[in-house]
């Protein structure tokens, strides 16, 4: 080849790390994304005709060794994906001399290009567009590309980068990073995109479980500003029997004392753990934000307010910033290891808080301004590696949660931001500080499908929008607005209320058929639980992905390529989110296959766009015909028994799922405190087998009562528990075989 060095590692039998320079070696890089470390690997080697050819099990990488380009194919040798450039050209930023490294891909017409983040321009398919790669507040690039081809490409750089997926009239795509010592990817086989994805997790980390009332519904507004205003919530929502499982204390519980002391406000908060401890016996959790960011004063109000700001202070680890307010260096181990403790010792300890939502982790100048691109940070300067802030900040969380506590608790971080890698440290995104409007709500439904297309598999949305402060939210058009918004937020993998003005489900702001609407979906994401919480754990245990593009199922679907609007929660619900105002039917596109009505029970065929009926009381809901769907009794949080559990068959073709239970918050289940209990639907027998209950965990029953139900026209139809169950089955953790016939 020409000038330069290039080296392929192969990781495993799916991924292929490239990494070229044109310097004299390659640059010792301890990827802060990838933390797999690779066991032995087998593959061989051979040259023929000026290409070396590297062959896996799996797939074939070949190196033109003139060009040093290369092309992947599949063992059959046809072409995946090929190079068409690599460079790497001398670059001043921020007064560091470094390079811009880009390589540019071949791209056949009909390929379609996902991924890339969480973006705010109602855009599903990337191929064709452009996008710059820097964390603001409502962007969240994540340098993760997925294609229909049956690939995935990891960009493994942290500083202000470009996707140009316009290059050459589309025949070509490329990645481009403003600072770097040497291109440096890495490339996935699938060929499924759950495969490409599962490879992603393989290399940068599984996705923990989440403690189980995290999958139940979050209240949260901006801003709750007491102690007694908190518990008014809670019992607003248990003495009305609405399911809840979160209250949110967001930002400013700390006024007067200083950004980032961590103290609350004695008079508002008298007794914090006092409020906990009411929170819990109503079963109820809590979570408390956090910033990253210091305030310094010129005089204490209290003693210790000003522990925090001098401990980061004396060992370097703030930001200069525009004012008095300081981000802290999340690239400090020292800085990560005083940060938690300081939560730890001043919030998550004493009050027992049971998670953080870590706001403004981009992080947004506010309130004062900061440039972490021209920051020294412990790493080196702040332009090569501005992008993993988020990213080294929920490290430290996460860490240091595991390593001090609170013991028993699984960790849960709601945070704005994010970069490849962060699934590992038990993380939730949210779209950020959006709109209350429907054109808004538009926009998170391609924008949380994109994030989980690069492999993130938790996001949520604020339901309404963030900017609904000065909103009328008891017009009948702000009705309409919530009311679709929170039926979309139901299917979105975390269930989470948000923003300016009241929005409690049991408040003012709603018509008494509103309030029936939202108990309605409320009450029916709650029945859902046993099937979130065990696609959870095909999340963790599979690199499983919850809110499904339509690609990830129908790849050799044209027609789904474009499709923003729709999407699968989990393998069995085709969600069709209505996002037109005054909208009571919507175009739906149904892929190949037998669906139900998930609301009547009946059938129809896919292949074909249909227009659903869309009353203000439901969205278009189809179940995709071989689910097996089980749903627990109508329950008040997410940890109340399942006890009896009614499952739903959707006869018309094979199916099977896999039942998982622990015992919800504690991390018993990594050393195999758990259960599964296989569920299969035979079509030709007519016949469901549930299966030998495999492992156990404490507290977990010795016997079930299972309702099964053969789904059809207005029978196992709709929220409600079914009326008469088919048959009843007592299960006591022993293969049981029940026939429809």
């Amino acid at each position: 080849m020409g000038t330069g060095l290039l080296k392929l590692e192969v990781c495993n039998e799916s991924i292929i790390r490239v990494q070229y320079t044109n310097a004299a070696s390659l640059p010792d890089k301890t990827s802060l994304s990838v933390n797999n470390k690779w066991d032995t690997r087998s593959f061989c080697v051979e040259e023929n005709s000026g290409v070396v050819t590297i062959t896996t099990t799996r797939l074939k990488a070949s190196v033109d060794t003139a060009s040093g380009l290369v092309t992947y194919a599949d063992l059959d040798g046809n072409v995946i994906l090929s190079e068409d450039s690599k460079t790497v050209t001398p670059a001043t930023v921020e007064g560091v001399s470094t390079n811009r490294v880009e390589t540019v891909f071949k791209s056949p017409s009909d390929e379609a290009l996902f991924g890339l983040g969480q973006h705010q321009d109602n855009v599903m398919n990337r191929k064709g567009t452009k996008r710059r790669i820097i964390n603001v507040n409502t962007e969240i690039n994540i340098p993760v590309l997925v294609s229909n081809k049956g690939y995935g490409i990891f960009w493994d750089n942290y500083s202000v980068s470009e996707f140009d997926g316009t290059e050459s009239n589309n025949t070509k795509y490329s990645y481009s990073s403003e600072a770097g010592e040497m291109v440096d990817y890495y490339f996935f086989y699938g060929p499924s995109i759950d495969q490409v994805v599962a490879g992603y997790r393989t290399a940068t980390g599984a996705a923990p479980m989440f403690p189980k009332w995290a999958y139940g519904l979050f209240h949260s507004k901006d801003k709750y500003g007491s102690q007694s205003e908190l518990l008014r919530v809670k019992d607003g929502y248990r003495d009305n029997n609405i399911p809840l499982d979160c209250i949110v204390q967001d930002w400013d519980y700390w006024t007067p004392y200083a950004w980032g002391s961590h103290l609350m406000d004695e008079s508002r908060y008298p007794n914090p753990a006092s409020l906990i401890a009411q929170m819990h016996d109503d079963n109820v959790h809590t979570v408390i934000s956090i910033w990253p960011l210091y305030q310094r004063v010129n005089t204490e109000r209290k003693p210790g307010e000003l522990d925090n700001y001098r401990a980061l202070d004396e060992i370097g680890a703030l930001y200069a910033s525009g004012g008095s307010h300081h981000f802290y260096d999340t690239f400090n181990p020292a800085a990560r290891a005083l940060v938690y403790q300081q939560i730890h010792d001043r919030l998550l300890g004493p009050h027992g808080w049971d998670g953080i939502w870590a706001d403004n982790t981009e992080p947004q100048g506010y309130p004062d301004a900061v440039n972490v691109r021209a920051a020294n940070t412990a790493i080196g300067k702040g332009a090569l590696y501005v992008n993993a802030y988020p990213l080294q900040h929920s490290a430290g969380l996460y860490e240091h949660w595991r390593s001090i506590g609170p013991k028993g608790k699984r960790v849960y971080n709601l945070t704005r931001s994010a970069f490849a890698g962060q699934q590992r440290y038990s993380t939730t995104c949210w779209s950020g500080d959006i709109n209350s409007d429907f054109p808004t709500y538009v926009k998170q439904i391609p924008a949380g499908l994109n994030f989980s297309l690069a492999g993130m598999p938790y996001w949520t949305t604020d339901i309404g929008g963030y900017w609904g402060h000065n909103v009328n939210w008891s017009t009948s058009a702000n009705n309409e607005l919530f009311t679709r918004w929170f039926q979309y937020g139901a299917f979105s993998p975390i269930f989470r209320i948000h923003g300016g003005g009241s929005r409690e489900l049991y408040g003012n702001s709603w018509s008494a058929a509103t309030k029936a609407n939202l108990l309605k979906i409320d009450n029916l994401r709650y029945r859902l639980m046993p099937y979130i919480y065990s696609l959870a754990w095909k999340v963790t245990s599979e690199g499983y992905t919850i809110m499904r593009h339509l690609v990830f199922d129908y790849p050799n679907d044209e027609k789904v390529f474009d499709i923003k609007d729709q999407f699968l929660f989990g393998p069995s619900f085709l969600v069709n989110p209505v996002t037109a105002a005054g909208a009571t039917s919507r175009s739906v596109y149904l892929p190949a296959g037998t669906w139900y009505d998930f609301w009547t029970g009946a059938t129809m065929n896919g292949g074909s766009t249909i227009t659903a009926p869309a009353p203000l009381s439901e969205l278009p809901l189809f179940v995709k015909a071989g689910s097996i769907v089980p749903m627990g009794p109508n329950i008040q949080y997410a940890t109340q028994s399942i006890d009896p559990l009614e499952i739903r068959i959707y006869k018309g073709k094979n199916g099977s799922f896999t039942l998982y239970e622990d015992e919800g918050d504690s991390y018993d289940y990594e050393d195999g405190q758990h259960s599964q209990i296989p569920l299969t639907w035979d079509e030709a027998t007519q016949d469901l087998t549930i299966g030998a209950r495999e492992g156990s965990y404490d507290g977990m029953p010795s016997t079930r009562t299972f309702k099964i139900v053969w789904v059809g026209e207005r029978h196992g139809a709709g929220v409600d528990v079914t009326a008469a169950a088919d048959q009843t089955v007592t299960y006591n953790g022993s293969k049981v075989v029940v026939s429809a016939d």
